[in-house]
């Protein structure tokens, strides 16, 4: 039986890699490198697809969380400042209040932070593009040597 039908589940469709007993490298940052190498060597161009594909959508949805709270950045901002506003406070000194206030700064942590993870997710999906391509292009190598032998 080959790895591939060891992989299928009875209605015909391929386990996902985690349940094939594939540790994805992003996953589990501690694995050494030759892990994942080895890891990334079992996964077949259908696997990849399934991956790549997965971790592009936790992309495009991290990244249109991080671009949504793009937008709310001005008007939490504005918020803050109408809330701390009194009327005698200059606009420097109110400017001031309104960056240092708790919870602008809580709402821009949780901006970086989001825009960290849609960027590690941005650099996941085109690692398992580029292995993708990598791999079909090895078999394709493979199929002209053979064709030569």
């Amino acid at each position: 039986m080959s790895q591939k039908d060891r992989n299928k589940q009875k209605d015909g469709t391929v386990l996902p890699a985690e349940r094939q007993g594939i540790s994805l490298p992003h996953e589990n940052s501690n694995l050494s490198q030759s892990k994942i190498k080895t890891n990334s060597d079992r996964l077949g161009l259908e696997e990849i697809v399934q991956i790549a594909h997965k971790v592009g959508l936790e992309y495009v949805s991290l990244k249109q969380e991080a671009e949504r709270l793009e937008l709310l950045r001005p008007v939490i901002r504005a918020k803050i400042s109408i809330r701390l506003d009194t009327g005698g406070i200059s606009e420097a000194k109110l400017k001031r209040l309104t960056d240092s206030d708790p919870e602008y700064i809580d709402f821009l942590e949780r901006f970086a932070q989001v825009k960290s993870e849609s960027e590690k997710a941005r650099i996941r999906y085109e690692s398992y593009r580029n292995l993708f391509e990598a791999r079909r292009s090895l078999l394709s190598f493979q199929k002209a040597e053979m064709k030569i032998i």
